[in-house]
């Protein structure tokens, strides 16, 4: 199954790191339970895009790559997100399965 990551960004580093936090906690609670998931961060997965692309450009690309996925987690912070409510949108509309992590979850 494969989990797509919804997290703020804002061009943030701090947001980057937190996001690459929570995925790789993730993976390996997964792994350790023997759970066959898979994390899909955008933050990650489309860096390379982000020189070439509008905002609005990238999160249009960032909902395509949600839509790819089975499920979407809801990070910290999302309610303050312009455009992880976007995404949230998106996934209630689909029908998507949809989980939101605890607001106090915090990555060193």
């Amino acid at each position: 199954m494969k989990v797509y990551l919804s997290h703020p960004y804002g061009g943030s580093l701090i947001n980057k790191l937190h996001s690459m936090g929570i995925a790789k906690l993730y993976q390996e609670i997964w792994a350790a339970e023997g759970v066959d998931h898979e994390i899909v961060n955008p933050l990650v997965e489309l860096e390379d895009e982000a020189e070439n692309n509008t905002e609005p450009q990238m999160l249009a690309l960032a909902i395509d790559l949600m839509r790819k996925c089975d499920a979407v987690m809801f990070a910290p912070g999302w309610k303050k997100s312009r455009g992880c409510r976007m995404e949230h949108m998106a996934a209630f509309a689909d029908g998507m399965k949809i989980c939101y992590l605890p607001e106090g979850l915090a990555m060193s």
